[in-house]
Parts: C-alpha cells; structure tokens; sequence
C-alpha cells in the first residue's frame, strides 16, 4: 500500500516523460501484488472457517451501483457500456452481509471487463423467493468476452485454476478469484454456476 500510495503521488507530480513507463509499471506490479495478497488471505480465512458475516440493513441496488461505478472506468477504456438493473420485486433494504455480496459482485464484473474486448457488461437482480423473513436473490453478471469452452467449465471454480493456459500472462491475476467467490456464495446460503460458450460470452 506505501508503495501504490507514493507511485501515485509520483504520477500526479511533474515528472520527465521519460519515467513514466518506468511509474506506470511499479503501479501495475504493486496493484497485481495486492490482489495476489488479498486473494490468498481470503483463501486462508475461509480454509480455516474464520469468514465471519456481517447482518446489517443494506440496499441492494446501491450495492449493485457501486460495483457499476468502480467498474465504469476501465469499461469505458475498453469502449465497454456498463448495464445495471434490479427488478422491482426486489426489497428495498434487505439484511445481509453487503461487504461480501459486493466482493463476489466486484470479482465478476472484473472479470467481465477483463475479458471481454468489445461489446457490453450488465449486472442484474431479481427475486426467485420472496417471504415474511427470506428474500432469496439471484444476481447474474453478463458479458460478452471470450467466453469458457464447454470442457473448462467445471472446473474454472478450483483453486489457481483459469480457462486457458495462457489466461496468467495475458490478463494476470491468481486463478483463485472464482474460488473465493463460490465459497462466499456458499457460506452466504448460495451457489454460483456458470453458462458461457467460448467467443460468445459468458453468464455467471
């Protein structure tokens, strides 16, 4: 985090022209380390059972427009237009974990965007059970990206695992990204699958 935080301060102050790929490189690295960081604390808080959730009111579409928003600028880099829509049937304030729900959300809009090269990201809500003290959600995060081949597709959500072997030097990250957020769906009470065909997308 020193290190993102002064490479940005580097960047904004003037500097030779000279050194900014040198700047724009540090800031790469550093922001690939934290995820890489971040990812595999997650992995060992949840190998270990110590995931504690939150129960506190939060709204559902706030939640799915600040995913829209942290998301919209590296679409718009790519020429990519961002969609959000939440069905009207969905509850107003719901209580929840919304730190975690917006961490899988985050995980695959990022994705989406990571992948995809043209065309689209929408990230919708609806409701499939809706009671007096349960509201079960389903969100889905569309893209039209590379797509997964069929034999892939069941096991994308292992650990350092990803759809294609060269998927780590084109696009970075862990491979563990999927499973951190099937196993928060699953200590939330749900699941996550995918249907996706390759070069046409995918729906998670």
């Amino acid at each position: 985090n020193a290190i993102m935080g002064m490479t940005g301060i580097l960047q904004r102050n003037e500097h030779l022209p000279e050194q900014k790929k040198y700047l724009d490189a540090i800031a790469q690295s550093s922001g690939n380390l934290l995820v890489i960081l971040n990812d595999i604390l997650d992995m060992s808080k949840l190998e270990a059972g110590r995931i504690e959730l939150e129960m506190v009111p939060f709204d559902v579409r706030r939640s799915i427009t600040n995913v829209q928003d942290i998301i919209r600028f590296k679409a718009e880099e790519k020429g990519l237009a961002v969609e959000v829509a939440v069905a009207e049937d969905v509850p107003m304030m719901l209580l929840g974990d919304p730190t975690r729900l917006n961490q899988i959300l985050l995980n695959l809009a990022g994705n989406a965007v990571k992948f995809t090269e043209q065309g689209s990201i929408a990230v919708r809500a609806s409701v499939t059970d809706l009671q007096a003290d349960r509201c079960v959600l389903v969100f889905e995060v569309i893209d039209t990206g590379i797509g997964i081949p069929e034999d892939r597709q069941g096991k994308i959500f292992e650990e350092f695992t990803q759809a294609y072997s060269d998927t780590t030097r084109k696009y970075g990250g862990t491979g563990l990204g999927l499973t951190i957020s099937k196993r928060l769906a699953e200590v939330l009470g749900g699941t996550i699958t995918v249907r996706s065909e390759k070069g046409k997308g995918s729906t998670f």
